[in-house]
């Protein structure tokens, strides 16, 4: 403890020699903890930047976490100075209270405000006066030492650029590479062959749209749910580094089943579960009862498509996490997710409606399954590195 202690008020002392004269009794001291490849940070710089031309009494403390070790320990001491359990960056301090993340500019720049101006009016005691430099922190061009470029040569695709590929275009590619996911297609396609033997077309229609809109229903669920999850937590550094390790993890997947599952059959659900499951659906379209047999229907989507998530989990974990990265509204978060949702079951809905119309079973999609194993590789292990070193390329 006495070695600890020695260290920390030999730490202090070094700080304090690069401190300033005290700021002015009119002044507000406010401290802004960043990282070069958070593109959170940026937003909280440059909304801070437009505070600080338009209130000349507000010092604004700059440090640059990972620029240094000086700098690391800094933020190390602030943390503890104010008892923060789970830091991230950007980090914004007023007084003793601190900002965690950017997710939503408007609300966290008024928040901003107000923190700045209570502190104006009533007062507020600067807690890290005596652990932080209040120079500028030393910004280092990460952009050069990035083991990423910004425009990546892909083989048969050509020029990607992360920077330029619009939200709308990645939200129609990644679902669309979910969507041809062969462990959902094998249950739609079990369904309708016993579909095809009702008599009654309404029962028909009924049941198979019952199915594709418990299947959305759910989908929209659970990735609303992980949007807000990850919104909630804000640009924690290891979050986001998980979801491009995800994503990575997924993109060798599905090149594997690209190469080892050229048929696209799924591989997931064992071959008794399978008979379970179509024995299910045979006694919920034999139930006399519509409405019983809708609720079965539900139910089973329901539970299916759970198990089967595991086929595709890593598409809607990747897209949600760019989409929180995004400085949108919630109405336009939800458009996006609707969106995803749409163009997902663009393919599972066609197969069905043609079935309908022509009484007939539509072939199967195990060669799309196959492409998409290969387009969602591809993209999901560029997404994922570029989620892990250059972040800032889809903000």
């Amino acid at each position: 403890m006495a070695s600890r202690a020695r260290g920390l008020a030999a730490l202090l002392a070094l700080c304090a020699l690069f401190l300033p004269p005290a700021a002015r009794a009119d002044e507000v001291r406010a401290y802004l903890f960043w990282h070069e490849s958070c593109p959170f940070c940026e937003r909280a710089r440059d909304a801070l930047g437009v505070m600080s031309a338009t209130e000349p009494d507000l010092d604004l403390v700059e440090i640059e976490v990972g620029a240094s070790e000086t700098n690391d320990r800094v933020f190390a001491l602030a943390v503890e100075t104010l008892e923060i359990e789970s830091p991230a960056v950007p980090m914004f301090i007023v007084g003793d209270t601190a900002v965690l993340g950017f997710a939503n500019s408007a609300n966290t720049a008024e928040r901003y405000r107000s923190l700045i101006a209570t502190c104006r009016e009533r007062g507020c005691e600067d807690v890290l006066a005596h652990q932080t430099r209040s120079s500028d922190a030393v910004r280092t061009d990460r952009a050069e030492e990035s083991a990423l470029p910004e425009t990546i040569g892909l083989p048969v695709f050509g020029q990607f650029n992360a920077r330029d590929a619009s939200l709308p275009v990645l939200t129609v590619v990644l679902a669309a590479i979910d969507g041809f996911n062969p462990c959902a297609m094998w249950v739609l396609a079990i369904l309708i062959g016993f579909l095809l033997g009702v008599e009654d077309r309404r029962r028909m229609w009924t049941l198979g749209l019952v199915f594709l809109l418990t299947t959305a229903v759910m989908y929209l669920a659970i990735m609303a749910a992980w949007l807000n999850v990850v919104l909630w937590l804000g640009a924690l550094a290891w979050l986001r580094l998980l979801v491009g390790g995800v994503a990575v993890a997924a993109g060798i997947h599905y090149l594997r089943e690209y190469w080892t599952n050229p048929e696209g059959v799924c591989r997931v659900t064992p071959a008794e579960q399978r008979k379970t499951i179509t024995a299910r659906f045979r006694a919920i379209v034999d139930e006399p009862s519509l409405f019983l047999a809708a609720l079965g229907i539900a139910a089973l989507a329901l539970a299916v498509n759970l198990i089967e998530l595991v086929c595709s989990a890593g598409v809607p974990v990747v897209f949600t996490q760019m989409l929180a990265m995004r400085d949108l509204p919630a109405m336009a978060h939800y458009g996006y997710l609707l969106l995803y949702i749409s163009v997902f079951l663009l393919d599972d809905t066609a197969i069905f409606v043609v079935a309908m119309v022509t009484m007939r079973s539509v072939a199967s999609a195990g060669r799309y399954a196959r492409l998409s194993h290969l387009i969602g590789g591809v993209v999901l292990i560029c997404l994922g590195a570029i989620l892990m070193l250059r972040p800032d390329l889809l903000a």
